[in-house]
Order: structure tokens, then sequence, then C-alpha cells
């Protein structure tokens, strides 16, 4: 089993999704998918986002990032461009640590603008 980072995703038996963001050696970390969907760049709150998203006005920006998980997992399921694994299965091979949800994450690709 090859788990890529950054794209396959790794169900729970609860029902929680999982994306894998660094692997050494035989060590994997997760975050939770739904948390690293929140970060994207795409979701920088500013004129942009404002402007692309004016039909969300008294909606939950949580949404977004949730049809975003929502796709992955469907392109997961179908096996296009990534899979959707099993934690269990994933254990068997890996050393398995998580991020904390409430830590503060930060997504690879975000940079603060000065």
């Amino acid at each position: 089993m090859n788990v890529e980072m950054y794209k396959d995703l790794i169900r729970d038996e609860r029902g929680n999704y999982y994306i894998a963001v660094q692997m050494e050696g035989n060590e994997l970390t997760l975050v939770n998918a739904f948390v690293e969907a929140s970060f994207t760049p795409e979701l920088i709150y500013n004129e942009d986002f404002r402007n692309k998203h004016k039909e969300m006005e008294g909606g939950f920006v949580g949404k977004i990032a949730m049809d975003i998980l929502r796709h992955d997992v469907v392109m997961g399921l179908k096996q296009i461009d990534r899979k959707l694994l099993e934690l269990s299965e994933v254990e068997q091979k890996y050393t398995v640590n998580y991020i904390d949800t409430i830590e503060f994450y930060r997504h690879p690709a975000w940079e603060r603008k000065a």
C-alpha cells in the first residue's frame, strides 16, 4: 500500500476523513481532511473571495470546504486521481500520528501577505 501525500483520503470507522501531510520512513502524519480543505488558498478571505462567493451571503463558509472534501471522497471512491483507504488497513503498514484538530494548521501552499 502506497499513500500519496496531500491526495489519498483515509477513512476511519466513524466516517471521519484524513489526509497524509508528512511521511518519514514508516511514520505517517494525518490531518483531518475537512481542516485541510478549509486552509486552501482559494478560501483566503479577500476581495477575490468576496466577489466569487457573493451568493453565499448569510450562508456558512464551511460549506465550501465540505464541498471540496465531498468531491475528493467521490473521486476516491471512483479511484479517479486518488484513492480512498481504510484507516485500519493503513495502520497495518504505517505508524500513524495525527495533527490535533484544534492546533493551528497551515496548508503548505498558504503564504502570509505582509
